[in-house]
């Protein structure tokens, strides 16, 4: 008989059918922040469009949280596709790590009302700087405890540690040019979410996300 702390299979299936539920959750929660304009406000054509123009700002960070979610979550299922086994520490970890995605709606929020204010790209950034730290907490405490999978071999750990790195410098340039201006550093936050979703095969871009 399995003790709770003991490391296991089924403990980490648990946490993937978890991380699942909560990057569902938080996908639907930053897209309920673009609210359909008031009737009782729309009395032409014209009233419409402008209408939606203003919600340029949501639809922008809308489409960068999306990004964002989307990378985290193919990051984390391809960690948990090289570990075999986990215990309650781990199990922790990676709930830490889902503690900071249920957050990224809220700071989504933040970044869509302020856009023009540095405060809310240093949150955002925060947010995502989080993200990488407990991401990558958890798969060094994997390698560690001899959780990873038989064939995982060093080739492996390094693209990881290094892709999560690489990530993290990219954002953390993207919020110093909010020093310039803020939307300028949502701009290239998002270019770079773009280029990691799009996964190019262009070598130097490679290169560069790792």
């Amino acid at each position: 008989m399995k003790r709770p702390l003991e490391p296991s299979q089924s403990g980490l299936h648990r946490v993937v059918g978890l991380t699942d539920g909560v990057f569902a959750i938080a996908l639907t929660l930053i897209v309920l922040e673009i609210r359909v304009p008031t009737h009782e406000a729309i009395h032409s054509e014209g009233d419409l469009i402008d209408a939606v123009l203003a919600l340029a700002p949501r639809f922008l960070t809308y489409a960068l949280s999306f990004l964002t979610l989307t990378i985290f979550w193919f990051g984390q299922q391809a960690q948990h596709g090289l570990i075999t086994r986990s215990d309650r520490r781990l199990a922790t970890l990676n709930l830490c790590f889902l503690a900071f995605i249920a957050l990224l709606p809220f700071s989504t929020d933040l970044l869509a009302d302020f856009l023009e204010f540095r405060t809310a790209v240093a949150i955002y950034w925060l947010n995502l700087l989080m993200l990488g730290v407990t991401l990558i907490a958890s798969w060094r405490y994997a390698e560690k405890n001899g959780f990873l999978a038989d064939d995982v071999d060093l080739e492996t750990k390094r693209t990881v540690y290094l892709r999560i790195v690489k990530a993290q410098l990219l954002w953390a340039v993207g919020a110093l040019l909010c020093l310039v201006t803020p939307l300028l550093s949502v701009g290239f936050i998002l270019m770079v979410q773009l280029i990691y979703a799009a996964t190019p095969s262009a070598k130097l871009l490679r290169r560069i996300i790792g």
